[in-house]
């Protein structure tokens, strides 16, 4: 199995960024989504399999990640956690491009409406 170590970084006014660090070298610098990043960036490189980040003090381990899965995905804010990664703005290359494509086998759960959401604690006086 692949492993790799995550490293927190505090970045005043902003909060906790990630690098990772792979055989010895740095492989994702100052990441929000470093998961995804690590993936991206190994997956690129023609690695694949399952990876292993520890973290970077303890050695424990943290996450293991699926890289072909994960770097398809990023963290997003709402009710997912990991969406399917689209950067409009970013600077493409051909070695992201074919690490990008369909989730294959992968369902997102349909949520409907944003007004049809309630939480579990919410009364809805009757009419």
């Amino acid at each position: 199995m692949l492993k790799a170590r995550l490293h927190p970084i505090w970045v005043p006014e902003i909060g906790y960024r990630y690098s990772v660090i792979f055989r010895g070298k740095l492989l994702v610098k100052r990441s929000r989504d470093p998961e995804c990043d690590a993936a991206r960036a190994l997956l690129a490189k023609g690695i694949t399999g399952k990876l292993t980040l520890l973290d970077g003090k303890t050695s424990k381990p943290r996450t293991i990640i699926d890289i072909e899965a994960v770097a398809k995905l990023c963290v997003r804010e709402g009710p997912l956690r990991f969406a399917q990664e689209s950067r409009p703005n970013a600077p493409h290359s051909p070695e992201i491009e074919a690490a990008r494509g369909p989730l294959v086998g992968l369902k997102q759960p349909n949520l409907g409406r944003l007004g049809d959401l309630k939480s579990e604690n919410e009364v809805r006086p009757s009419t």
